[in-house]
């Protein structure tokens, strides 16, 4: 039973206690007034009409008439007259006396007044003994009607109490809510805290409460921030700040492997060429103060274009991926004349000469034809060993733009074109989710991780996510998309299918209008809300992180799922999760890569896991592809696993 409902029943209980008490006390002390009232009045009228009998005539008629006469004119039950034999000389009884009070009162609260008595004087012997009972009867209608006004004003008055305690008592318990709340959201896992109420006992408790969910958040916090730490000792490169290779190498794979967002991309490599001569004019450390002042010019274009990556490769050459189809010939002069500005030494006929090489990376259109993570990092290893190396040394700041034509891609640059063919296949719904099984350390499903496809062309090729998500956002249809995405899942939810794990992107957690259509559609569809799951990318929680709690504030309590993936670039930013109450994150490839060969990302996946374990999230690998990198991911404690090596039994 809940606090509420006892404090309720001990409020009514102690007001029927208080009531009751005062009724029975004012009715008994009522019954002992009237008896003694009626006790008086037997006695006054007995000695009266036995004053007035002693002086008159001892006529037997006389005296009839004068007790009839007695009887007659007040509330009498009985006159008796005996003489002093105790022989009755006249009597007179009423029996057709009523009273209003029910019969079961006038037997729960008998009225015993005892008879008057008197002596009649014949001169100076004795006549007689006279006996006078009044009824009662107007007695227990007095105490009737009484009992029934004091029954009226203690409802009335309990029912007042009753109001004016629950008013007090929903001021009193209005922390209560906020307690009630968080010991709710604790218990789902949501470490949230809340205003200390001015209320003692609460106070201990909220305290409490608070305690705990702060001792959890800094837990959070300082390992998120001691994982940051390990991450940039083991990923990055300690004179520059940028990547290094090998954790480039897998950021570029990791950023190829995304079909839902990744269609193509330009990779940038330049080469400080005249490194040597700077380092024996300038010195050792003002060499690295320049190499400092590249390594933070293209660290700044970086952090302001998040689609681009910079690392550098070796001791004379730097790397930049970008995971958008831009213009390459602009890009690569844009990066060109950064590094030029950023090369400037404080010798005046001495600056630092780049060459630079821009190359177009592309998916195919078959899934038998994409490149694979191991073949993109062979070509690029392949790529900075000899094609750079072709380029005539002498020239200075000279840019080569290179564009393969050995992948072939669909792609109609005309906006009209793209518009029409996005509509069409939005308005006839031929969209379709491929599943790619999520799975537990014991090998059962736990959701099918499903990216859309859509079908531009009737009975044409479906493409990914990545081909076309890049038109339907600057033509403003990726609500349309998501919207239809959702409809298809709930519609194969409904038929019986495994859970579903459906990929948001930022504009549809940032979309009011999106969310309140997907809280009416799960609703109507709430028995199978428990087997669909969201997923956001790590960068669009954090970067629109007011909307992505609101998103989960809304669908959560349907009993959706909400997750993260691709997490890995922003673990300091994990402790930031400790109260969105997430169901689970998705490490992103660049970490599971080659994990079973990897002592430094093997610590940083523990403590990852260690961070979602302790807010109640669990953790899914991405991109896992071989066994040795299941067996030791299971090793290390991670909960869940997808990817290309991944399969149902």
């Amino acid at each position: 039973m809940s606090l509420i409902k006892q404090l309720w029943l001990a409020i009514i209980f102690i007001l029927i206690l208080a009531s009751g008490g005062s009724f029975v006390l004012s009715t008994l002390s009522s019954k002992h007034y009237l008896e003694e009232q009626l006790q008086l009045k037997n006695l006054d009228n007995v000695t009266s009409l036995a004053l007035s009998m002693s002086q008159m005539q001892k006529d037997p008629t006389t005296i009839d008439l004068l007790i009839s006469a007695q009887f007659d004119s007040g509330h009498y039950r009985y006159i008796g007259l005996f003489d002093p034999s105790g022989k009755m000389m006249s009597e007179r009884v009423n029996a057709n006396s009523k009273t209003r009070a029910p019969a079961w009162f006038t037997k729960l609260i008998p009225i015993k007044a005892q008879a008057g008595v008197a002596e009649v004087q014949d001169g100076w012997k004795q006549f007689g003994s006279l006996t006078l009972e009044s009824d009662a009867n107007f007695a227990y209608d007095k105490l009737w009607d009484s009992t029934i006004q004091i029954a009226l004003w203690a409802s009335l008055i309990g029912l007042l109490a009753c109001y004016g305690g629950g008013k007090i008592l929903e001021k009193i318990l209005s922390p209560l809510d906020d307690v009630v709340n968080q010991a709710r959201a604790i218990g789902e896992n949501r470490f949230i805290s809340i205003a200390e109420p001015k209320t003692i006992e609460f106070k201990a408790v909220v305290n409490a409460m608070n305690g705990l969910s702060n001792r959890i958040k800094n837990t959070v916090t300082e390992e998120s921030s001691r994982l940051e730490q390990l991450r940039y000792q083991t990923n990055f490169e300690p004179i520059t700040g940028l990547m290094n290779f090998d954790y480039f190498i897998r950021r570029v794979n990791a950023s190829i492997s995304h079909e839902e967002t990744f269609s193509s991309g330009i990779l940038i490599v330049t080469r400080l060429a005249n490194l040597a001569q700077i380092d024996q004019t300038l010195g050792h450390q003002e060499t690295n103060t320049l190499l400092k002042k590249i390594g933070d010019a293209l660290d700044n274009e970086c952090k302001n274009h998040p689609h681009l990556y910079g690392a550098r490769l070796t001791g004379t050459d730097f790397g930049i991926f970008c995971n958008r189809p831009l213009d390459t010939d602009m890009l690569g002069l844009q990066i060109k004349e950064l590094l030029i500005n950023a090369g400037q030494t404080n010798q005046e006929f001495l600056s630092a000469h780049f060459l630079t090489v821009a190359i177009n990376v592309t998916k195919s259109d078959t899934e038998e034809n994409l490149v694979s993570i191991l073949e993109a990092a062979e070509k690029f290893i392949s790529f900075i060993d000899s094609v750079v190396d072709k380029v005539n040394i002498q020239h200075r700041n000279t840019l080569h733009v290179i564009n393969h034509s050995d992948l072939v891609q669909y792609r109609k640059n005309d906006q009209g074109n793209w518009q029409k063919l996005l509509t069409s296949a939005l308005d006839n719904r031929r969209i379709k989710l491929e599943p790619y099984p999520v799975i537990n350390q014991n090998g059962q499903l736990i959701h099918n991780e499903s990216p859309v496809r859509l079908q531009l062309e009737p009975n044409g090729k479906w493409y990914s996510a990545g081909e076309f998500i890049t038109w339907a956002t600057q033509l403003n249809l990726m609500s349309r998309v998501d919207e239809l995405v959702l409809e298809t899942a709930l519609g194969k939810l409904a038929t019986g299918t495994e859970s579903i794990g459906l990929n948001l992107s930022a504009s549809a957690i940032c979309n009011p209008g999106f969310i309140e259509k997907t809280c009416k559609l799960i609703k109507l569809n709430i028995s199978v809300a428990s087997r669909l799951y969201f997923e956001v990318p790590e960068k669009s929680a954090f970067e629109y992180s007011v909307e992505f709690r609101h998103f989960c504030n809304q669908v959560k309590p349907l009993g959706c799922k909400v997750g993260i993936e691709h997490v890995g670039t922003h673990i300091s930013r994990l402790g930031e999760l400790h109260d969105v109450g997430l169901d689970y994150i998705k490490i992103d490839v660049s970490i599971i890569k080659d994990i079973d060969s990897n002592e430094d990302n093997k610590t940083l996946l523990r403590g990852i896991c260690m961070i979602a374990h302790s807010i109640g999230m669990i953790a899914i690998a991405e991109g896992v592809q071989t066994i040795d990198e299941q067996v030791t991911l299971k090793q290390i404690g991670v909960d869940g696993m997808t990817g290309p090596g991944i399969h149902i039994a």
